[in-house]
């Protein structure tokens, strides 16, 4: 696993609030998210995408509709 994966993992526990809650929304034990964090086996993807699904989640949550940029309105062809 990279480093990149581990780094991923960090971060989504930091935003759920630690290693037990990550363990719970990743639907797996703590005992095997130690192992991935310690970088000792490969995280499959389907977890590697729930770790990003999380990052992502909040990240947009962080992020108000006056902070998306403006839209042109609709052109309307006469």
């Amino acid at each position: 696993m990279s480093a990149t994966t581990v780094r991923l993992l960090h971060a989504a526990s930091e935003i759920v609030g630690g290693h037990t809650p990550l363990a719970e929304r990743l639907g797996i034990g703590e005992t095997l998210l130690s192992k991935f964090l310690g970088d000792y086996i490969e995280l499959p993807d389907p977890l590697l995408l729930r770790a990003v699904d999380i990052i992502l989640e909040d990240r947009q949550s962080r992020y108000s509709p006056a902070d998306l940029p403006l839209q042109a309105p609709p052109r309307i062809d006469a």
